[in-house]
């Protein structure tokens, strides 16, 4: 009796052992560990992508989102000067949904802060032997982007980035070097010359500038009930039925004022921030009103249900 005893208390213990491994298990084998919001961006971001034309003869390369680019034989200059052979690097990364430009922190955003209405937004960089290249100015390189089932905009615009050092963040002006036009396949960028560091690449952008222009600005502020110095909290609008995303900035402890705020627009303010490795989030529908205040509080979540739900917002 002794030994049948002890066989059933060890059989609990061995059944009460794996029961506890199981429910542990999904914690153990969490991905999500960030040592900072910023870390998050850097890692979700939108991946560069690697191609290689000929200097002399040019090239052609469709990326996986459909933007299709064409380089011009002879297009490429050195820094110094000199001609340029053989074969060139090109690094290169599209983005057209809204989730992706919030996760890759490239908002649409005029230099003064009223928000645009984008078409799609791309990266380029030129380079050879690790030294980056200048355009000749003499043909362009032919960026075609998609509607992406998008109706056509005819005031799309040509815009390229501007560093805001305020913020570190980039926001765009109009360029008058290049230019957009309409072909039945989509917008159609024609880059004449790469922004200056050439080092740094070139962000450029379809964009309607003047879209929101129909509708009264007001001031939108945004508070947060927690303490957004504990979670490294950055704010977002999300517009609804627009290509167009804003980054909203902290002026003061936890609050995120926006003196732009198109009145009568709906939208949905997103809040992501990180604390002790973990993602917290907050996902509010608004309809934008004159002199509003919205409230939010931060709640935890993961990565996969993050995405998720931003991308909910892609209409």
């Amino acid at each position: 009796m002794k030994a049948i005893k002890i066989s059933a208390r060890l059989l609990v213990a061995i059944v009460f052992m794996i029961t506890s491994c199981k429910k542990e298990s999904p914690i153990t084998g969490s991905t999500d560990n960030y040592a900072s919001t910023a870390a998050f961006f850097a890692a979700n971001a939108v991946p560069l992508q690697h191609y290689t034309v000929d200097a002399v003869a040019g090239g052609n390369f469709t990326s996986p989102q459909g933007t299709k680019v064409v380089v011009s034989p002879n297009s490429f200059v050195a820094q110094g000067g000199g001609a340029v052979n053989g074969s060139v690097d090109i690094y290169f990364k599209d983005i057209y949904n809204k989730s992706d430009m919030l996760l890759s922190q490239i908002p649409t955003t005029m230099y003064y802060g009223p928000p645009i209405k984008s078409g799609g937004e791309f990266y380029i960089k030129a380079s050879q032997g690790g030294s980056a290249l200048i355009l000749t100015g003499n043909t362009p390189i032919v960026i075609t982007q998609p509607f992406n089932g998008k109706p056509a905009d005819s005031a799309m615009l040509p815009m390229t980035s501007v560093r805001d050092t305020a913020q570190s963040d980039i926001v765009w002006a109009v360029n008058g070097t290049d230019t957009v036009r309409e072909s039945p396949s989509g917008y159609v960028f024609s880059l004449y010359t790469f922004q200056q560091p050439v080092d740094s690449g070139s962000w450029c952008n379809s964009d309607n500038p003047n879209y929101f222009s129909a509708y009264p600005q007001g001031v939108l502020t945004i508070n947060e009930t927690d303490t957004a110095a504990n979670y490294g909290t950055t704010v977002f609008l999300v517009f609804s039925n627009l290509n167009a995303m804003v980054h909203v900035y902290e002026v003061s402890a936890n609050t995120f004022p926006y003196s732009y705020a198109p009145i009568g627009l709906q939208c949905t303010v997103v809040a992501v921030g990180t604390k002790n490795g973990k993602l917290y989030a907050s996902f509010k529908p608004i309809t934008i009103s004159n002199n509003q205040t919205v409230s939010f509080s931060l709640s935890a979540t993961t990565t996969t249900a993050f995405k998720a739900q931003l991308s909910q917002l892609n209409n």
